[in-house]
C-alpha cells in the first residue's frame, strides 16, 4: 500500500468516527426528549393512583395490592401505560430507522479515494438488509430489542407499584423508583443504538473497503 493510500485511509477512518459520534449524540437527544416526556406524563398518573390507594385505606392500616386491583383508576392507569409505552415503542423504531440509514449512507459516502473514477451511490437495499439483519447471538434484530425493552419498563414500572403497596413506602418513594426504572430503559435502548450504529459502521466500511481491493 502507498503512503498516498495510507493517507487517505486515515482520512476516512477519521471521517467515520467523528460521523458515528454525531449520530449517535443526535440519536441520544431525541431518545431522551422521548423518554422524558414519557416518563413525566406517566408519573403523575402513577402518583394519583397510588394517592388514592392511600386516602381509601382506613387510617393505620397499610392498603394491599388486592385494595390496588379494585380502583378503576389502577386499572386506567394500566391502559395509559401500555398506550404511553406503544408511542415511545413506535417513535424509537422511527428514529433507529432513520439514524441507522444516515449512518450507512455517511460512512459509503466518506470512503471514497480522490482517485475513483466513478463515484457509486450507496444502494438503499443493502442498507436495509444490513440495518434489519440478525447478527446478534440472541437472535434478535435492533427492533425486536427496542420492543423487548418496552415490555421491561412496563414490567418494571409495575413492580415498582406494587412493591410500594406492599412496603407502604411514600409517594415521593415511588417517584423516585418510577425515575430509575426510566432511566434504565434509556440506558438500554442507548445500547441498542450504539451497538448497532457501530455494528454498520464496521460492516459498511468493509464493503467500501472490499470493493477498492484493500
Amino acid at each position: 500500500m502507498s503512503q498516498t493510500e495510507e493517507y487517505w485511509i486515515e482520512r476516512m477512518r477519521r471521517a467515520q468516527e467523528k460521523q458515528a459520534t454525531q449520530s449517535i449524540t443526535e440519536l441520544q437527544n431525541e431518545l431522551n426528549i422521548y423518554y422524558s416526556k414519557a416518563m413525566r406524563r406517566l408519573i403523575k398518573q402513577f402518583e394519583a393512583t397510588y394517592e388514592k390507594l392511600l386516602r381509601q385505606t382506613a387510617e393505620g392500616i397499610t392498603p394491599s395490592v388486592a385494595d390496588l386491583y379494585k380502583l378503576d383508576t389502577y386499572w386506567k392507569l394500566q391502559g395509559a401505560l401500555r398506550l404511553e409505552l406503544q408511542k415511545l415503542g413506535d417513535k424509537q423504531e422511527v428514529l433507529f430507522s432513520k439514524k441507522f440509514e444516515e449512518a450507512y449512507e455517511h460512512i459509503w459516502k466518506s470512503i471514497s479515494f480522490p482517485s475513483q473514477s466513478a463515484f457509486t451511490q450507496p444502494s438503499l437495499e443493502n442498507a436495509h438488509q444490513l440495518i434489519n439483519s440478525i447478527w446478534c447471538a440472541d437472535g434478535k434484530n435492533w427492533s425486536t430489542r427496542v420492543w423487548s425493552n418496552i415490555d421491561k419498563l412496563q414490567e418494571s414500572l409495575n413492580d415498582a407499584l406494587v412493591d410500594c403497596v406492599i412496603t407502604g413506602k411514600k409517594t415521593t418513594e415511588l417517584k423516585h423508583m418510577l425515575m430509575e426504572e426510566f432511566g434504565v430503559g434509556y440506558n438500554r435502548a442507548d445500547t441498542i443504538a450504539r451497538t448497532e450504529i457501530a455494528h454498520i459502521q464496521t460492516q459498511t466500511a468493509r464493503e467500501r473497503y472490499k470493493n477498492y481491493g484493500i
